[in-house]
């Protein structure tokens, strides 16, 4: 700050005052406000810089599936952050049971309902690796990946529709699943890649 001259008023001083406490404020802005902004910044460069981050916040929350502005105040923004749906994921290792054509893999434990299921898993300890997969969003969809997973597997592995066999006992809800898988033998352990 410029020394006031002599013959400075009330209101130069008074002004003068209000300035240092800006540039007091300033500093704890620029701290709150974090990167990119600095405390050597001016207060209207502070701003800009507040209301860039903002309108990226914003920008990133849409492109998300969640609709936000710039213009929104920051709390807004961050209860939007909150309100982003996660999608759940887990990775087991399940005991293959029965044999034959009813080989089952069954989960417990889940907190949330499966849409995709891929079970890898042995038929015997010299056979190649299996691969089981359920959809349940797409019924028809497994034709096509069961296909590329083949092609790029060695003869001694294979691929296969995992079953929601109601009618034999088999489920799939928010908890767990009993899938039906190919023909397998009981005891071997399969591992199972879970997606919401």
């Amino acid at each position: 700050m410029a020394k006031l001259p002599s013959t400075a008023t009330i209101k130069d001083i008074i002004a003068a005052l209000q300035q240092m406490e800006c540039i007091n404020q300033k500093t704890d802005l620029a701290a709150t406000v974090g990167s990119p902004a600095s405390a050597s910044d001016a207060v209207a460069t502070i701003i800009t810089k507040l209301q860039n981050a903002k309108n990226s916040l914003a920008a990133n929350l849409t492109a998300k599936g969640q609709s936000a502005t710039g213009t929104e105040s920051l709390q807004s923004l961050a209860n939007k952050v909150n309100s982003l749906p996660v999608k759940k994921w887990a990775t087991v290792t399940a005991t293959v049971e029965g044999g034959g054509g009813n080989s089952t893999v069954t989960v417990s434990g889940l907190t949330f309902k499966p849409s995709l299921i891929i079970v890898k898993h042995r038929n015997g300890a010299n056979n190649g690796d299996f691969w089981a997969l359920y959809f349940a969003n797409f019924p028809n969809a497994y034709d096509t990946v069961l296909t590329t997973i083949s092609a790029i597997t060695d003869g001694s592995q294979d691929t296969y529709n995992a079953k929601n066999n109601t009618a034999n006992g088999g489920y799939i809800n928010s908890s767990g699943f009993k899938l039906f898988i190919q023909s397998s033998t009981p005891g071997t352990q399969a591992t199972c890649w879970i997606y919401e």
